[in-house]
């Protein structure tokens, strides 16, 4: 009894305080960074919801971002670097990643078709449903609840008659959890990047990346002058390229394949 009048409670209070103020999800995700070895990680993700739009971002890089809106970012390396930006009234979103030398965005409207499936079970107070959707080279599964009106969930996934609650692929190697929510003291979205970021398609977002961590040696020299372009400065560029380039390789498992 004491479970459901707790239940009860989070409807009622979510009810009241999420409309014109942002409304902050907890997920935890465990994933395997690599194709290469059986490593584990874990990290925090925020879902601000503000009406019908949202924004999921690591715990760290909304922190990062939020202490350098008004100083020069500090860059670094990470397939964790995005910041996902959802519309839920026309089902499109903006993904923003930072590379270690700047923004890149693109936007789309994911082809997801949720495949709803009568299977049904309990995840703490919550009644979860079973639906499963392919994107990104993955089949995923979800639970999602009806309890709390928000159709939305981790990274581009949206579109589910209630939060998604839990969410992996099939090969298990990424999983994010529900770990719970509380009202934001943020009356807007932060959907802005601390660098400018330059917004192309998809598939141009893709070969810019690839070209990226294939060869970042001639991204990073765009940065430079000609009078930086001593022979020792060049030698730390190749070793920050390789770097880079060991860097990917060794964390070549990304969400999307």
């Amino acid at each position: 009894m004491k479970k459901v009048n707790l239940f009860v409670l989070f409807v009622v209070l979510f009810s009241c305080t999420c409309k014109g103020q942002v409304h902050r999800f907890y997920y935890e995700l465990t994933y395997k960074p690599s194709t290469k070895n059986k490593t584990i990680k874990t990290d925090i993700f925020y879902l601000d919801s503000l009406d019908k739009r949202s924004v999921f971002i690591r715990k760290e890089k909304w922190e990062s971002d939020s202490l350098f809106t008004s100083q020069s970012p500090v860059l670094s390396l990470g397939t964790m670097n995005f910041k996902v930006i959802k519309d839920l009234g026309n089902s499109s979103v903006i993904l923003k990643d930072d590379l270690f030398i700047g923004a890149i965005s693109y936007k789309e409207y994911p082809d997801l078709h949720w495949k709803l499936l009568p299977e049904k079970r309990n995840i703490e107070t919550f009644q979860v449903q079973k639906a499963e959707a392919n994107y990104g080279g993955r089949r995923w599964i979800a639970w999602f609840t009806q309890d709390i009106p928000v159709f939305d969930g981790p990274y581009v996934f949206m579109g589910l008659p209630g939060l998604i609650i839990e969410l992996r692929d099939d090969a298990n190697e990424y999983q994010w959890k529900f770990k719970g929510s509380r009202k934001n003291v943020r009356a807007t979205l932060q959907t802005e990047s601390v660098m400018e970021d330059v917004v192309m398609s998809k598939e141009a977002y893709i070969k810019s990346k690839e070209n990226f961590i294939n060869d970042p040696l001639p991204i990073l020299m765009q940065s430079m002058t000609d009078v930086s372009k001593s022979s020792e400065i060049m030698n730390k560029m190749h070793q920050q390229a390789e770097s880079i380039k060991k860097y990917y390789q060794d964390n070549d498992n990304t969400i999307e394949r």
